[in-house]
């Protein structure tokens, strides 16, 4: 074997493995959500076998031609968290999401059978209250009886959103900063959709915020939890 034909496989070799000299070979992931970076298996240019990608949310697990497909865990900056099985991309056969604490439902947690993104098949949902659902799913919907305190919540959502839900509301939102420091945020609502809130931020507080994903500030418009608003006058 010539030197030359010993270094073409070489580097043939590390190509095949997703490095060279160190350094990660570019290697495509299809979800929009990382295109930041990306370490790991590499085949045809795409991410293949085990890897980790970032950009606006982190994944680390299995890939197959550049797509999420096998176990794996994703992370957002909300603190929301899902970790199970993906095929093509999608959350397909079991798996667990957590809502973090920036999230509009924060504390909240599905564990169970998705079908093409969706909550399909049976599945478990808890609150932090300590109630839960166990029972059926059919296209993110829960199909079964409703326990008395999911009973109760709809009855709280639709007098809050007779409260709020109205465009032009100036609602308030307090947050608990450290362990006894509260921090009062203060908005306008700009529309309503099912339980979530478009808001306006008139009033950031004093101290930084983070809402789904979106950083508290003068101006800009958030999407929350109708249930974590209240009428401010």
């Amino acid at each position: 074997m010539t030197h030359s034909v010993g270094i073409a496989i070489a580097f043939t070799f590390l190509m095949a493995t997703g490095s060279v000299m160190g350094q990660t070979v570019s290697c495509k992931v299809m979800d929009p959500e990382l295109q930041g970076s990306y370490a790991g298996g590499c085949k045809d240019g795409l991410a293949e076998g085990h890897g980790t990608a970032s950009g606006s949310a982190r994944y680390e697990g299995d890939f197959k031609a550049g797509r999420k497909d096998g176990t794996g865990i994703k992370t957002w900056p909300s603190g929301d968290r899902y970790e199970g099985d993906f095929v093509a991309d999608r959350k397909q056969g079991r798996g667990t999401y957590t809502w973090g604490r920036n999230s509009a439902w924060a504390g909240q947690k599905y564990s169970g059978d998705y079908v093409a993104d969706q909550r399909h098949g049976n599945g478990t949902y808890e609150w932090p209250g300590g109630d839960r659902y166990s029972g059926p799913w059919e296209n993110d919907v829960m199909t079964g009886p409703a326990t008395p305190a999911m009973m109760a919540r709809v009855r709280a959502n639709a007098e809050r959103r007779v409260a709020v839900g109205k465009p032009g509301t100036r609602v308030c939102r307090d947050f608990l900063v450290g362990t006894v420091t509260r921090d009062r945020v203060r908005g306008t609502v700009a529309s309503v959709k099912a339980d979530l809130l478009a808001i306006q931020i008139d009033d950031p507080g004093h101290f930084p915020h983070i809402v789904g994903d979106t950083k508290v500030a003068k101006g800009v418009t958030i999407s929350d939890n109708i249930m974590a608003w209240t009428p401010c006058f």
